[in-house]
């Protein structure tokens, strides 16, 4: 920090001295730009501070996901009259058996089964898409004993008008039955 300060006092200095002008101006300040020329020899030397060391790199161990496991066999009817019969088997992500009906008081009726689809993704969630060209998918995943099973763009496998009013099926892990 002291050489620091000195060079700053001399860098002063020595502008003053280039604002007084003229080389005649020069002479009277010899010495002291001979001591600044040392100055600046000395500080050619200095070297910056290092940078400070980077914090190690902190590794988190990859925790494996489980794949889903169900054993279920839903089948519900609210008061409206909508109805779902969902029978399902999953085991560690991969889809055994999946055949599912909801029915739309008004609307038609909608059928999803395993032989219509291929499956694309066995964690974090459970992915299928339909094996025609088409952008039907049905996914499913678990929230503690929760596990929804969803469709998405899928209004081919419907009677007309039925897939806008399809909601997604809760099933209980634990019983297996509707939730």
């Amino acid at each position: 920090m002291g050489a620091a300060r000195r060079g700053i006092e001399v860098a002063t200095l020595f502008g003053l001295v280039l604002h007084a002008g003229g080389c005649a101006e020069l002479e009277k300040y010899r010495d002291q730009i001979e001591e600044i020329r040392e100055i600046v020899r000395q500080l050619r030397g200095v070297e910056p501070a290092p940078p400070a060391p980077t914090p190690p790199e902190v590794v988190r161990p990859e925790v494996p996901v489980a794949g889903l496991t169900v054993k279920a066999s839903c089948v519900a009817r609210d008061e409206s009259g909508y109805a779902e019969n969902i029978q399902l088997d999953v085991s560690d992500g991969r889809v055994r058996q999946f055949d599912a009906r909801v029915d739309v008081p008004k609307r038609g009726s909608c059928r999803f089964q395993l032989a219509e689809f291929q499956q694309t993704k066995l964690t974090p969630h459970v992915e299928m898409a339909a094996r025609a060209k088409a952008a039907c998918v049905i996914r499913m995943w678990q929230q503690g004993d929760r596990v929804t099973v969803t469709a998405t763009e899928c209004a081919e496998k419907c009677a007309r008008g039925a897939f806008e009013y399809v909601w997604p099926m809760q099933l209980n892990r634990s019983s297996g039955g509707c939730y």
